[in-house]
């Protein structure tokens, strides 16, 4: 699907939802590469750039030559799971994510923020957050590739230790200011224009708000963490890989808690929290 002229979007498999991803297709320049395998190898010859390392984004990687990526060197599946997981879940992590998106290691050239690329003018944004490294990317100043600020229905995911749900409400606000006439999301089909664009914003970023309000309202009777993941404010549904969602959700909602607690609005009674 061409948004505008020069600027494809390739929509992954199972419409670009998890395990797959949307990828966009600017001349000989591909970002991200996790719309499957057999769509990847298509694109093979091209010049790829990553948004961030997450599996779903990255698993056709290992297909190209030259790979623009917010880090340097080897990525292995490894590397991967001991960033994104706990160690005793490392393995089980990696059976999931070799199997479902066929990731394999690669290596990579590292791009900082700003003119990734001159002609067609690409230039990198961070939105940390989600992930450390995660980046969105406005292209001939006319289309905004937001990455994982997806405007999906479930919401930003911020299940990895090194992520930060109210970093990333913050860090979401750059996008407002930029001027687009293309929204193009990695797990969604893309909005076209910038009004509709920041209103799917809002409503995305919002998703926190309503999730920290679901955790309060649940703790009118004291739960702990585990109480709380069993009854699933988050995901609701855990129909794959039950134990690395739950890690995410439990992931989840200890940031929330910690913010609750350090604002005084719940209190630890016994190991379980409930509201004040």
């Amino acid at each position: 699907m061409e948004v505008i002229k020069g600027v494809g979007v390739i929509e992954g498999l199972n419409r670009g939802k998890f395990p797959y991803c949307n990828v966009v297709k600017v001349g000989e320049i591909v970002i991200d590469a996790g719309a499957g395998i057999e769509v990847m190898r298509k694109l093979r010859d091209k010049k790829l750039i990553l948004s961030h390392l997450h599996p779903d984004h990255s698993s056709g990687a290992w297909l190209f030559k030259k790979i623009l990526a917010p880090e340097e060197g080897k990525i292995t599946l490894d590397s991967l799971a001991r960033r994104f997981v706990t160690p005793d879940l490392v393995e089980t992590w990696k059976r999931f994510i070799s199997t479902s998106t066929g990731l394999r290691e690669f290596e990579c050239e590292r791009y900082e923020e700003g003119v990734v690329i001159e002609e067609p003018e690409i230039i990198a944004i961070s939105v940390k957050g989600h992930t450390i490294d995660h980046h969105v990317f406005l292209i001939e100043q006319k289309v905004l590739f937001g990455g994982d600020v997806d405007l999906t229905s479930f919401g930003p995911f911020y299940g990895n230790p090194e992520a930060d749900p109210y970093l990333f409400e913050k860090e979401i606000d750059k996008l407002l200011d930029l001027d687009f006439e293309v929204f193009v999301s990695a797990h969604s089909k893309p909005v076209f224009g910038k009004e509709e664009a920041v209103s799917k914003i809002l409503e995305f970023k919002n998703k926190i708000k309503e999730r920290e309000d679901k955790i309060l309202a649940l703790l009118e009777e004291p739960k702990s963490i585990d109480e709380i993941v069993e009854l699933s404010p988050i995901y609701g549904r855990k129909p794959y890989a039950k134990e690395i969602l739950d890690f995410f959700e439990k992931v989840m909602i200890e940031k929330h808690i910690k913010k609750l607690e350090k604002e005084g609005k719940i209190r630890e009674e016994d190991g379980k929290y409930v509201k004040v």
